[in-house]
């Protein structure tokens, strides 16, 4: 489109990543969606500007800011060649945005079923390479072991596993389906994950069977059928989002190789994007909050009447602290230290099922900590019926050499 001073651009949403790129901090703008094959960078200081870019702030706007900000007169063709590249890069909502995420759309229900999008990467992609590397996790010095199956007479109602790359989580991933795995089986798992590209009806699943080095994992097409009956909307409206997101299929691998073809199962897949604010009774947010009651009690229900046992997991991490983040501080020890105390007080109250406490724990905050996990945490909690919950693991990881961390937890609900 042609662009001047009145225009409006609006950002997607997206994942900043901090790089440093020949010597220099940069932004790199990660579209979650993947609908170009390259990575568009900006320079630190722009930040707070492009979070002008959000469809109510006009170029004239964002020219006035920047001459306030550096006492510099930017001009408006820079501006028009900036918000174009973004254009051309498909980061601004707009028609090439839509052609390109119809194609997209199109390409993805066409296909058999969802890749392994992340085999090779986050994990090996040979089958025999893979239950190895699995195995280790589980048989480590400090790991859990290898679980015997159905040891445990009590059925599972909930797990909570990282989603972060499996092989910095994988010790706590494995002792939470050592948990699981140990307790009796389940016929359907409702894999909830957090929709990092957002979501904008706060949920979204997918009808594609999933295709992992394992095998295939079959999505349960009546449960999600009973599930859009029951709440009278499409769920797979944003089933695009699956795409690429990682969060499910981390849980798939893990639940493949635990049972290892002795146990049949299907799973639902759901991608959630909420924040802590949909619960303080803001006017503004209601229709957004009916619309969490509403796939709440409706995921419940058709749980609970069917004749298939369920279980609830979580695909969730925690804290991400660090300039890779946002913050303009070096995590030390001490920063690491004190983010699990807190994460500990936040667990605590998920163990005792305190959906209260722990949705005002973040909010006190004000999420400070960016806890990703929020969203399917929160859901399951109003889902599941659980009486109690029980700590696992907590751990961390860095993920740069700025000292940046990712905070996460294995946690198993009866």
């Amino acid at each position: 489109m042609s662009w001047d001073e009145n225009s409006t651009p609006r950002l997607r949403p997206l994942e900043p990543i901090s790089l440093m790129v020949e010597g220099k901090p940069v932004i790199a703008l990660k579209d979650p969606l993947e609908l170009l094959d390259h990575t568009v960078c900006v320079q630190k200081e722009a930040v707070p500007l492009l979070a002008m870019l959000d469809g109510k702030h006009t170029l004239r706007d964002l020219q006035a800011e920047i001459t306030r900000q550096t006492g510099s007169l930017v001009y408006m063709d820079e501006l028009t060649a900036m918000v174009e590249s973004l254009e051309s890069a498909c980061l601004l909502e707009g028609e090439k945005f839509l052609l390109a995420l119809e194609q997209k759309v199109r390409e993805y229900r066409c296909k058999p079923f969802r890749d392994a999008s992340h085999a090779g990467m986050s994990y090996s992609a040979d089958p025999a390479a893979l239950r190895n590397e699995l195995e280790a996790f589980f048989v480590a010095e400090k790991g859990p072991g290898l679980p015997e199956l159905a040891s445990d007479p009590r059925r599972p109602v909930g797990l909570i596993a990282p989603h972060i790359d499996i092989r910095a989580g994988g010790p706590c991933f494995a002792k939470g389906y050592h948990a699981l795995a140990s307790g009796q089986p389940s016929d359907v798992y409702v894999i909830l994950g957090t929709g990092h590209a957002g979501v904008r009806g706060l949920f979204a699943a997918t009808g594609l069977d999933f295709q992992t080095p394992l095998g295939t994992v079959e999505t349960d097409r009546d449960l999600l059928a009973a599930l859009s009956r029951e709440m009278d909307r499409d769920l797979l409206t944003e089933e695009i989002l699956h795409a690429n997101e990682h969060v499910i299929e981390f849980q798939l691998i893990f639940l493949q190789y635990v049972f290892g073809g002795t146990h049949k199962f299907t799973v639902l897949p759901v991608l959630c994007s909420l924040s802590y604010h949909l619960f303080n009774q803001n006017p503004g947010l209601a229709e957004h909050r009916k619309l969490f009651d509403g796939f709440c009690g409706a995921l419940r229900d058709v749980c609970r009447q069917s004749s298939k046992t369920v279980c609830f997991i979580a695909s969730a991490d925690l804290d991400h602290i660090g300039p890779r983040y946002g913050d303009n501080f070096i995590p030390n020890e001490g920063t690491v230290a004190e983010a699990l105390e807190e994460d500990g007080k936040l667990l605590r109250s998920l163990e005792r099922i305190d959906v209260g406490g722990f949705i005002g724990g973040v909010a006190r905050e004000k999420d400070a900590r960016r806890i990703c996990g929020f969203p399917p945490i929160t859901t399951m909690l109003h889902c599941m019926d659980a009486a109690e919950g029980r700590l696992l693991s907590l751990e961390y990881a860095p993920v740069d050499n700025m000292n940046s961390f990712v905070s996460f937890t294995s946690m198993i609900f009866y």
